[in-house]
């Protein structure tokens, strides 16, 4: 056969020399199509089919979490960036995977597969932290970039088209280690793996916990600092507002760009006033043991309005999550604010207890930045030979428009002068026998300027209200129910205690 060959080379080489080129272009096209075929998440699934978190779901917890969603397929996270680092992890350890699925007993496969996903070392093995820094850091992507052959012959991977900053920006997130995360708890990144650290001493489990957003836990934190505590600066476990950044933020009302709101009343209170301990949520026992029943209504109250509101924002979330995927650079900045702004409100933890207006403004903040979306028109600038055309425009039509009359009085002078002498009331002196709170100082004059008599008033003149108020004790009253509370919702007005309870 070989003689053959030989005589037909040299019989006819043009030709020979061209079968040769198409078998190795054919081989190398079909190598390369199967190098795709068996990169793919889908492929995966072969060997890890289960419908369950555990040993041989992976497929499954890796749907289901935000790397997914990302397009962070398993070849990211298990092969180092470039092109050396995924033919790593896809030939010589997809070689050994496969060896292994033939001939290793079952259990055996099941034991190290436990260990790669329960133990940091495990995972340290499975799983390269290359890989986390290359998408998460400008400095880190950069750098490999430009000391590596990131692909060659195409793209394998989708972090082969990794570029920062604008990968992150395209998601909206902060560069880990000089931004730090952009909600929640606000660790220092680059401290820790100054210190020796990987993401898998603090992240264990991320890729295929089963959670969309799997974070680490504070016990996780709490034995670390423990454990190096006598050689090391780390933050006392009683030290909460050194981690818990956007928790102190929220009492403050300042924390999340683009919204304001008034400091909390109860933001001086120290975190153990209320948290028994760091693993411990305050309940409604939590505040009866320093008030009086009241205020586990209060409570009960602030937590039933923030789970009311939160869903409709999680399915916003959700959405924009989708949709911010090829719109302008605008559009999708908006749609990123606002799954910046639900991040916030999931992570603070105490459904709507830290700081409750400030939540509800951030609620309200969710729904603005969802009509800013959908109705998003991308500036246009215009040409510069138009501009003082523009403005003569604008004079122009300012001049002719003609002027708006003035808003008359909301109330007749007769009824206005009723008030006089009861501009400010107190009505702990009228209604609260015993109050538990500060007395509310009732501006009587300044609602009447802005509302109408019979906003409150069944029949103004004879000062009668539109209900009966009888004794005011805790929040289920009156006037909080029908008249206070109520009205400040319907009209946007500021509705935290301190509004009105004022020390």
């Amino acid at each position: 056969m070989w003689q053959k060959i030989k005589e037909f080379s040299a019989k006819d080489p043009l030709i020979f020399t061209v079968i040769i080129a198409v078998i190795i272009v054919g081989a190398g096209f079909a190598t390369v199509q199967t190098m795709h075929l068996t990169s793919s998440a889908k492929f995966c699934k072969t060997c890890h089919p289960k419908e369950d978190v555990g040993v041989r779901g992976e497929y499954y917890t890796w749907k289901r979490g935000v790397h997914s969603e990302a397009n962070v397929s398993c070849l990211e996270c298990h092969g180092a960036p470039g092109i050396k680092g995924y033919l790593h992890a896809h030939v010589i350890v997809g070689m050994k995977s496969l060896y292994h699925e033939i001939f290793t007993p079952e259990e055996d496969v099941v034991k190290h597969l436990t260990e790669y996903a329960s133990t940091v070392e495990g995972a340290e093995y499975a799983t390269s932290m290359e890989a986390c820094s290359f998408c998460h850091s400008d400095a880190a992507n950069e750098d490999m970039r430009r000391n590596r052959v990131i692909k060659v012959l195409g793209e394998f991977r989708g972090m082969d088209e990794v570029y920062m900053p604008e990968y992150r920006e395209e998601y909206g997130r902060n560069d880990v280690f000089t931004e730090g995360v952009s909600a929640g708890v606000e660790p220092n990144h680059a401290l820790h793996m100054e210190a020796g650290l990987s993401c898998m001493n603090c992240h264990l489990g991320l890729g295929h916990a089963g959670d969309r957003f799997h974070r680490p836990k504070m016990e996780t934190c709490f034995k670390c600092h423990d454990d190096v505590r006598e050689t090391a600066a780390v933050p006392s476990n009683d030290d909460c507002a050194t981690c818990h950044v956007s928790q102190k933020g929220i009492q403050e009302g300042t924390y999340t760009k683009g919204v304001e709101g008034d400091r909390w009343y109860m933001a001086d209170l120290d975190c153990s006033d209320c948290h028994e301990s760091a693993f411990v949520r305050p309940n409604t026992d939590t505040c009866v043991a320093c008030h009086d029943e009241s205020y586990a209504e209060i409570m009960v109250d602030i937590q039933k309005s923030f789970k009311e509101q939160l869903p409709a924002a999680q399915q916003l979330r959700d959405e924009m999550m989708v949709a911010r995927k090829g719109v302008s650079e605008g559009q999708r900045d908006i749609a990123n604010e606002l799954i910046y702004v639900v991040r916030v409100i999931e992570r603070d933890g105490s459904a709507g207890v830290h700081n409750p207006e400030y939540l509800d403004a951030m609620f309200e903040r969710v729904q603005e930045l969802k009509v800013a979306f959908d109705n998003y028109v991308e500036p246009v600038e215009a040409e510069e030979a138009h501009t003082p055309m523009v403005a003569a425009h604008t004079e122009e039509a300012e001049e002719e428009a003609p002027a708006e009359e003035a808003a008359g009085p909301v109330n007749s002078e007769e009824l206005m002068s009723i008030i006089e002498g009861l501009e400010v009331l107190d009505l702990a002196e009228r209604y609260v026998p015993d109050p538990t709170k500060p007395a509310v100082q009732f501006e009587h004059k300044d609602h009447a300027e802005k509302l109408a008599c019979a906003t409150c008033h069944e029949d103004p003149e004879a000062g009668l209200l539109k209900f009966e108020p009888g004794e005011v004790k805790g929040t289920k009253n009156a006037f909080h129910e029908e008249l206070c509370i109520k009205c400040h919702k319907e009209m946007k007005v500021k509705k935290s205690c301190s509004t009105c309870h004022k020390k």
